[in-house]
């Protein structure tokens, strides 16, 4: 690598802000990631650690990642689908712990604050078109991530072999979150939140969005009473998502959990809870 490639990267990471958000994975094989910039429409390609090995074309790190030949740790992947304005390393609690149960568990980036859920679906779209070595596939998902998942799973089940299996949804709005509707009337929040902002709230696109069609998990935070975690919400709510916009009118397994919407995929109770639902 000459100078001039060199300041070329360094360049492109200061532009990224550091990159957890403008990166969205389009390949996954093993421990081994392609990532997509939103910015700049280059590719990176990431070892298990999230080290980058390359960053250059779409066929050049798929190129490299054919050589080194990865495989998963079992045919039983579960994929980690963070919310919105977060990153892959908040579902790092959970991943761990499916891994101790034998899964092969990973945790996807997607650059939720710059693209809409049609966008985030159409790219694991071809994240699990490509998989292999996997016979199921489920989908531990918190907030927005839920929601890119019913998007995902209404386009098909099945993917190059591969059969969805389950789904569980940690504060997620699938009835759309009345606090984005109420924030919505600022500006900043749609500069902030991008397209996305505009998919959580009700009477958007949560009111066309299949259901999944596979057993599901709705896990809620809240307190067990009227009030919640944000008294200015109605109902029982973990501070952003009320509980009642967590559930779905597909027959489902819910569960309480005693924590707020930010931290619900570390809870003990809400991995305990993933745990024996995908063990079933």
């Amino acid at each position: 690598m000459d100078w001039s490639d060199l300041e070329h990267q360094i360049k492109d990471e200061v532009k990224n802000l550091g990159g957890a958000y403008v990166w969205t994975d389009v390949v996954l094989q093993g421990n081994y990631h392609i990532q997509r910039n939103y910015n700049t429409g280059r590719y990176r390609l990431l070892d298990g650690d999230r080290r980058r090995l390359l960053l250059s074309s779409y066929e050049d790190c798929k190129r490299k990642l054919d050589e080194l030949a990865p495989t998963f740790e079992s045919d039983h992947l579960v994929l980690l689908i963070h919310g919105l304005g977060r990153h892959a390393g908040i579902m790092d609690k959970p991943k761990m712990a499916l891994r101790e149960a034998g899964y092969a568990a990973h945790s996807l980036n997607y650059a939720t604050l710059f693209e809409g859920v049609e966008d985030h679906a159409e790219h694991f779209t071809h994240l699990l078109e490509n998989l292999e070595g996997v016979k199921k596939v489920s989908f531990v998902t918190h907030s927005l991530g839920g929601l890119v998942v019913r998007q995902l799973l209404s386009k098909s089940l099945v993917w190059n072999g591969v059969t969805a299996n389950k789904v569980v949804m940690m504060g997620t709005p699938n009835k759309g979150a009345q606090i984005a509707a109420f924030l919505g009337r600022l500006k900043t929040f749609h500069f902030i939140s991008g397209p996305s902002g505009k998919d959580v709230m009700p009477d958007h696109l949560v009111e066309t969005l299949p259901e999944p069609a596979i057993p599901t998990l709705v896990i809620a935070g809240g307190l067990g009473n009227e009030i919640g975690f944000n008294p200015l919400l109605p109902g029982d709510n973990d501070g952003i998502v009320r509980v009642e916009e967590t559930r779905l009118d597909v027959p489902h397994e819910f569960k309480l959990v005693k924590i707020i919407h930010t931290t619900i995929m570390d809870h003990k109770d809400s991995i305990t809870a993933t745990l024996d639902f995908l063990s079933k």
